[in-house]
């Protein structure tokens, strides 16, 4: 063979990458090289294993939806609401923040617990008016406010009216539970939408404070005000213990013992509180548990910032904390159950 021909055979191999040429008599053959196999290759691949997941198959997002004429960017909902279901439950998340941040949207601190749409629900997230340029009431008036428009527009956005669960984290675990408590009452409802109650089905408290006649007057100063110092009144009003009776909503608190925020003995409160008045819950104890759910917050003394460890454990690392909160929403919203929750069940 000329020289032309290696030359134009060279080309070739360069082109086809994945091949060798090998002479038998007058034919070339090709063959594939080693080093050019796809089970070689530094990649991998997979696929979602059957069965595929069914229960919704997209969602509509809505968001920044006004609950109140004329009210602002902390008086305003999120929807997430799956398209292929029709009147199924609602959950209403409430975030943190000590009363003077947090948002909707959540943060890397409270993420919107989402992942619950893939169980059958509807969700909502709501704002609500922040301290110190809004006081108490005004943020257990905006929850109410929320659930209310919420009601009223059920059959707009097709969830059910009379299946709607509220979960809250630290401030929002405190305005959960005085919507769980306050349920039956008129009491903390202004405004607009006043012909559908505020009522919840069940109601979430994930580390909430619920007495805050416990508390220091600087650690409730930032929700109620400087007039809290010598004004009982008005801290027995912002305390979900004082509202608990028989026929309030069922309410699920989970409190870790490492709660360098919220002392643990508030959980306790409210539970003695619910045992007295004969009242449906169910009290979840994390042994070691700080005050998050992924990973516990240490308070650094001389900064008050967040910046040093011995907070606990995240609440999720006790791994019956997120199953247990799953079929507590299950028992009564999807059940519909009205019996006690009991885990494990």
């Amino acid at each position: 063979m000329g020289k032309g021909w290696s030359l134009r055979l060279q080309k070739r191999q360069a082109k086809a990458g994945a091949f060798a040429y090998k002479r038998y008599g007058q034919r070339l053959e090709p063959s594939l090289t080693m080093s050019d196999l796809i089970v070689n290759h530094a990649g991998s691949r997979s696929r979602t294993r059957s069965p595929y997941p069914t229960v919704s198959h997209s969602v509509a997002w809505v968001t920044n939806l006004p609950y109140v004429t004329g009210g602002g960017p902390q008086q305003q909902i999120d929807l997430y609401i799956p398209t292929n279901g029709n009147g199924g439950p609602l959950v209403v998340y409430v975030h943190g923040g000590g009363w003077e941040h947090g948002d909707k949207a959540g943060d890397s601190v409270n993420p919107n617990n989402l992942q619950w749409l893939w169980k059958g629900y509807a969700m909502a997230s709501i704002n609500y008016r922040l301290a110190p340029s809004a006081l108490w009431p005004a943020q257990i008036q905006d929850c109410k406010a929320a659930i209310r428009w919420l009601k009223a527009r059920a059959h707009e956005y097709g969830y059910d009216p009379n299946r709607i669960a509220v979960v809250g984290e630290s401030a929002g675990g405190h305005l959960a539970a005085m919507l769980g408590t306050t349920t039956g009452s008129k009491i903390f409802d202004v405004g607009e939408n006043l012909g559908y109650p505020s009522d919840v089905v069940c109601a979430v408290n994930l580390f909430g404070v619920s007495d805050l006649t416990r508390l220091s007057s600087a650690h409730i100063s930032t929700l109620l005000g400087q007039e809290a110092a010598g004004n009982l009144d008005l801290v027995r009003s912002a305390s979900p213990v004082f509202y608990v009776h028989k026929d309030e909503a069922p309410m699920l608190i989970i409190h870790g013992t490492d709660d360098k925020l919220v002392p643990y003995d508030q959980a306790e409160a409210l539970a003695d509180a619910m045992d007295r008045a004969d009242a449906r819950y169910h009290f979840h104890t994390v042994v070691g548990g700080g005050h998050n759910p992924y990973f516990g917050l240490g308070v650094n003394p001389r900064t008050s910032n967040f910046d040093v460890g011995g907070g606990g454990v995240g609440l999720f690392e006790d791994p019956d904390v997120e199953p247990m909160i799953i079929a507590f929403l299950q028992h009564y919203l999807l059940d519909r159950r009205a019996d006690v929750f009991r885990w494990p069940n």
